[in-house]
């Protein structure tokens, strides 16, 4: 007699072979982020002076993104969209309060994935492109 195979069967052997699935991928996004953040942390590090060099500035691409919190990936976003932005117009696009931006986007400068300038009294948030050089 041959088996016969229910859909509810049928149903739970794809779950389980999606689940498979999944957790492989999360594994490689994971290794992925890692290796990521391991070349972040070489290009970040800090001189004797405990100051970031001037070939410290990390221009976020999309694994850099993938590494950072959520609050601060938001800002990063945000800001590609704006280009430049006061912490209030940053809290305009995100819907926080501009004290939330002010301080993401201070700590992305601190970070090296921003820049800052001062125009009267407002201050300006950037991302400076940089062109990568060939190795």
């Amino acid at each position: 007699m041959a088996k016969t195979i229910t859909p509810t069967k049928n149903l739970e052997s794809l779950l389980i072979k999606l689940i498979e699935e999944v957790k492989f991928a999360n594994k490689k996004l994971d290794l992925i982020i890692k290796q990521n953040h391991n070349k972040l942390t070489q290009k970040n590090k800090k001189t004797s002076n405990n100051k970031l060099t001037k070939d410290s500035l990390i221009v976020p691409d999309v694994l850099s993104l993938l590494s950072l919190p959520t609050h601060l990936r938001k800002t990063v976003i945000a800001l590609y969209k704006l280009e430049k932005a006061t912490a209030e117009d940053l809290s305009k696009e995100t819907k926080r309060q501009r004290a939330v931006e002010s301080a993401s986007a201070n700590q992305l400068t601190r970070m090296g994935y921003l820049k800052k300038f001062r125009q009267g009294h407002k201050v300006y948030f950037y991302i400076e492109q940089k062109q990568e050089e060939n190795k």
